[in-house]
């Protein structure tokens, strides 16, 4: 596929943006380093979650797992404990998993793309952001912001949920990216995604880009994407005292949230219901789903008596143990009242 741009005016989109970036870039914990560790952190733990959310667990994870070492040694309920509030637990665990191949390799990563796609848990774009960030590997990163920018300048309308069109994209970013210093220009790229050009209101009056864009007049329609709709879903979980300790469960692997903790799902067979404590409404992959938490308590006919798989925990307990991010709500609204000690009372 040839440049969707003549390279003449890809130079100039190119030495516009590096310009802007040399004052706009955000101080960012992650930029004052060239650590392929922390970098490959810090690019786990942007998968999907703000900046402003990410730069607190950063520091404390760096604190809590400095190199690959400590992180490949460390419990996994530590190091889920360290993730929690983060959400999609996995990029925790595949963190982990990439921790102890690299120190089976030596403790050092490779230093070529395709070394870097050997690992577990390193797709294309993190193999491209760590590779042109901690290597200067000339490879042009493709995320939600890079797309985003490029189907603007190029006034692209291909649904970018296509296949096809994330490979039209990811040829576009090859061309455009600055080989003579790929980790400034796919810094840059992406911090104007972040920073200028906005899924709403994008800033175009001081974007870099503005005279080279063919979408600057109606940005917003940009990128094309088609929408799913949300499947609505309910849950009731039960809130099960005893003492001043609740009945919680382990969630095993192969289950949604598993390593984590939660409230068990009410059981009609096996439980007694009692009051309605709380509506928690949550989103998860494509599903709207409302938690209503109930008292409740185990049936007289029930002879197990919460002796299952999971424990009776106090609340200063469950502080220390990760937890499932609806249930954790709860937790919070436990120690605040909120309610539940005088309602869930068996």
């Amino acid at each position: 596929m040839k440049s969707s741009l003549p390279e003449m005016e890809w130079t100039g989109l190119r030495r516009r943006l590096r310009d802007w970036y040399g004052g706009a870039a955000r101080d960012l914990p992650w930029r004052r380093t060239s650590d392929p560790y922390a970098i490959t952190v810090s690019e786990m733990m942007l998968q999907q979650t703000q900046v402003a959310t990410v730069i607190p667990y950063y520091e404390r994870w760096l604190k809590l797992f400095p190199m690959w070492q400590v992180l490949a040694s460390a419990e996994e309920t530590v190091v889920i404990k360290a993730w929690e509030g983060l959400g999609y637990y996995r990029r925790a665990r595949n963190l982990q998993v990439l921790a102890k191949a690299v120190v089976r390799d030596g403790g050092r990563m490779p230093r070529t793309e395709q070394g870097l796609l050997a690992l577990p848990g390193i797709g294309p774009y993190t193999a491209a952001a760590v590779g042109s960030i901690a290597f200067g590997l000339p490879l042009a990163v493709l995320d939600g912001n890079v797309m985003r920018v490029l189907t603007r300048v190029l006034a692209l309308r291909d649904d970018i949920t296509l296949p096809q069109t994330r490979a039209k994209l990811q040829q576009v970013a090859n061309d455009f990216l600055d080989r003579r210093d790929p980790s400034t220009h796919n810094q840059a790229l992406m911090e104007l995604g972040a920073t200028v050009c906005l899924p709403r209101k994008p800033l175009c009056l001081i974007c870099p880009l503005k005279e080279g864009c063919k979408g600057r007049d109606r940005a917003e329609e940009f990128p094309v994407k088609s929408r799913v709709a949300q499947v609505k879903r309910s849950e009731v979980v039960a809130i099960i005292q005893r003492g001043k300790a609740f009945y919680c469960e382990h969630v095993p692997e192969g289950r949604p949230w598993h390593g984590l903790w939660r409230f068990p799902d009410f059981d009609a067979a096996g439980m007694d219901k009692g009051k309605v404590l709380s509506k928690i409404k949550y989103g998860i992959t494509k599903y709207s789903v409302t938690m209503e938490a109930v008292a409740a308590k185990w049936s007289p006919a029930d002879g197990s008596k919460g002796k299952g798989s999971g424990q009776y925990l106090r609340l200063e307990e469950m502080q220390t143990l990760a937890f499932a991010a609806p249930h954790r709500k709860l937790v919070a609204m436990m120690m605040k009242g909120a309610g539940f000690v005088d309602y869930a009372k068996n």
